[in-house]
Parts: structure tokens; C-alpha cells; sequence
């Protein structure tokens, strides 16, 4: 069985960088966070998903979560752009 993917569009381009900002977007907003705290998580408000991931690595586990959210939104933004490029020509 042959699996038919969507041909990659302009939106798909545009939100993937949407992704990848908001991951390293996150990813900087969490170390800056962290750093200015004297006391971990005193005054800090962590979404749930955050604190579980937070709990069960600390603070460089979830901002490497949002790192990796950042690659994956460039890469899949890289290549569906030259998806379309080669659809092009």
C-alpha cells in the first residue's frame, strides 16, 4: 500500500515557521525565566503539561522540549519549501 501525502502548500511553509518561532520563541522566554529565579518555580507559572515535564527533568528538560519543537517547525518548514520549489520547475 502506497501512503498519498498532500502536496506541501504555502500555508504549510507558513505555519511551521509559526511553529518553529513559538518554539524557540518559548524555549528563550523559559531560559530567561529560569535564570532570574532564585528559588525554582517561586513566582514562575508553568502550564501543566510544562510542570509535568519540568518535574520529571527540570528546567533544561523543558526548554530543550521547546528547542526540539523549534527544529522540527524549521525542518518540516525547509522542506515543504522545497517540496514546492521542485513542484515549480
Amino acid at each position: 500500500m502506497s501512503e498519498e501525502k498532500e502536496p506541501a502548500s504555502w500555508s504549510t511553509v507558513i505555519w511551521m515557521l509559526v511553529i518553529s518561532l513559538i518554539g524557540f520563541g518559548f524555549a528563550i522566554t523559559r531560559f530567561i525565566q529560569f535564570t532570574q529565579q532564585e528559588h525554582p518555580l517561586r513566582g514562575l507559572r508553568l502550564t501543566r503539561i510544562e510542570l509535568y515535564i519540568y518535574r520529571a527533568t527540570g528546567q533544561w528538560g523543558v526548554i530543550i522540549i521547546f528547542i526540539i519543537m523549534g527544529i522540527f517547525g524549521l525542518y518540516n518548514a525547509i522542506k515543504a519549501f522545497r517540496s514546492i520549489r521542485s513542484r515549480q520547475q
